[in-house]
């Protein structure tokens, strides 16, 4: 009797993790890279060029750092965007990481931030270019984005702006996109 139901124990613990870890698994996954470049010219128009990406992707699903050159539709901006995203259970983790990043520059208003359980977003000028960072944990996703904006010729507030807005847009869309592979 006690053989048998240790038997179906193991046999449960056995299908339990084949659910939650193997091959049955449903647990979504972050996107890829090239599934990053994708989409984001839906949220910001323009030319997105993926110029590194990391981990290996049979090597982790469940994080991503992507860096593309970028130059807007109308090519009045240029730019370089950095994209890391982390899918964990541990909220705690997550909301510590998104927490310590750090966030140079003034913090900005972020219309976004309620939706997320730490959000924070940051602009600095140097010289010419706007670096923006956006730092945003929720219950099982970490992301980071770091984007450098130039314009010549174009006013510095509309280029903060524009900087500001692609960098949160960016995010959004990285936190709510879920991998294909």
């Amino acid at each position: 009797m006690l053989a048998v139901v240790a038997g179906v124990v193991v046999v449960a613990l056995g299908l339990l993790a084949a659910w939650r870890w193997g091959p049955f698994a449903d647990d979504e996954v972050v996107p890829s890279c090239t599934e990053l470049a994708g989409a984001l010219p839906s949220v910001v128009e323009g030319a997105w060029t993926l110029t590194h990406a990391e981990p290996n992707r049979e090597s982790s699903n469940s994080l991503v750092d992507c860096e593309f050159d970028f130059s807007s539709a109308d090519r009045s901006y240029t730019g370089r965007i950095a994209v890391s995203l982390t899918q964990s259970d541990d909220e705690s983790y997550l909301r510590r990481t998104a927490m310590e990043g750090p966030c140079y520059g003034e913090a900005v208003p972020y219309p976004s931030a309620a939706k997320y359980r730490v959000a924070r977003s940051c602009s600095e000028k140097i010289n010419e270019k706007i670096f923006a960072g956006v730092f945003v944990a929720s219950a099982d996703r970490y992301a980071h984005v770091y984007a450098d904006f130039s314009s010549p010729g174009a006013p510095i507030e509309q280029v903060v702006a524009y900087a500001n807005t692609s960098a949160q847009r960016i995010t959004d869309r990285a936190m709510t996109l879920t991998s294909t592979d």
